[in-house]
């Protein structure tokens, strides 16, 4: 079930659907609905059911966070 096209083609946000790159998420964070659910099967089985316009939405959205979190990092 892992390696199906879907999560090859999303690899890049497959791991924001288990944890927070950073430890801590933001409040207004998109993933924490799949974070709380704390079991990758199920969290795999959540980004499966997922849109491509949800996961290009959720792409942007963690593409933007961890830009704003290592500029805030550098300062």
């Amino acid at each position: 079930m892992y390696l199906t096209q879907k999560n090859i083609k999303n690899l890049d946000i497959i791991g924001a659907f288990m944890r927070c790159p950073f430890e801590e998420t933001v409040d207004d964070c998109p993933f924490i609905k799949y974070h709380k659910m704390n079991n990758p099967e199920k969290q795999v089985e959540a980004f499966q059911l997922l849109s491509e316009k949800e996961i290009q939405s959720l792409k942007t959205a963690h593409q933007n966070c961890i830009s704003k979190r290592i500029d805030e990092m550098k300062t």
